[in-house]
């Protein structure tokens, strides 16, 4: 009805998830993201934000099938929703707190050398300012924002790290709170850091129609 009253009969963005998807544009540089078939490869994914068993059915079927083949499922959710009672790990940061857990992880990753240099080296920029930008937010002072243990936040970074492929698949749930553009930017980080982009069942996804 509002739109209809201001005449207008097609409206060029979303209105539900425009924090998102320029926070994501910002770090990755176009709407794009993995093919979502291909998560039937990842050896680790993490759902960061999202319930797909309701949300994205035909992107579920391919994480059943990836979990069939020994992938191990994260849910990052402040909700128990359906899909984290899928997950094999589920984590319920506060709401509002997902670019602290993913400074931190970030943080462990660097402090533990767990990089693909020659993929930051080739296909990144801006590295040395991330790493001196991300330096304070140890797992310790991420665990005070986010309500996660330290230990915890850790070894998902670790985990992360060392998982090949590895792929993220992100949602707009987690946009839509102060601080939602920065949180998927820092999101949309990780699987630089650690070269999952070089896999094409690695990497990360937030739009499945690459707007």
């Amino acid at each position: 009805r509002f739109f209809h009253r201001l005449g207008a009969s097609l409206l060029d963005r979303t209105i539900c998830a425009s924090a998102g998807a320029a926070g994501w544009k910002a770090t990755i540089g176009a709407g794009v993201g993995m093919d979502p078939e291909a998560i039937v490869e990842a050896r680790l994914i993490i759902v960061w934000g999202g319930n797909p068993v309701v949300s994205n059915l035909h992107g579920w079927r391919y994480m059943q099938e990836a979990k069939r083949r020994g992938a191990r499922l994260v849910v990052i959710d402040p909700w128990r929703s359906e899909t984290a009672l899928k997950a094999d790990l589920h984590l319920a940061p506060m709401p509002g707190t997902d670019a602290a857990l993913a400074l931190a992880m970030m943080q462990v990753l660097i402090d533990e050398d767990l990089l693909d240099h020659d993929y930051i080296a080739s296909h990144t920029l801006g590295f040395d300012a991330l790493a001196e930008r991300v330096r304070e937010w140890t797992p310790e002072a991420a665990a005070m924002h986010t309500g996660l243990p330290a230990e915890v936040i850790r070894q998902l970074a670790r985990d992360y790290g060392k998982a090949a492929p590895s792929a993220i698949r992100l949602n707009y749930g987690l946009n839509r709170c102060a601080g939602g553009a920065a949180a998927v930017r820092a999101i949309a980080c990780l699987p630089a850091l650690t070269g999952a982009w070089r896999h094409a069942a690695g990497g990360a996804l937030l739009s499945t129609s690459g707007s």
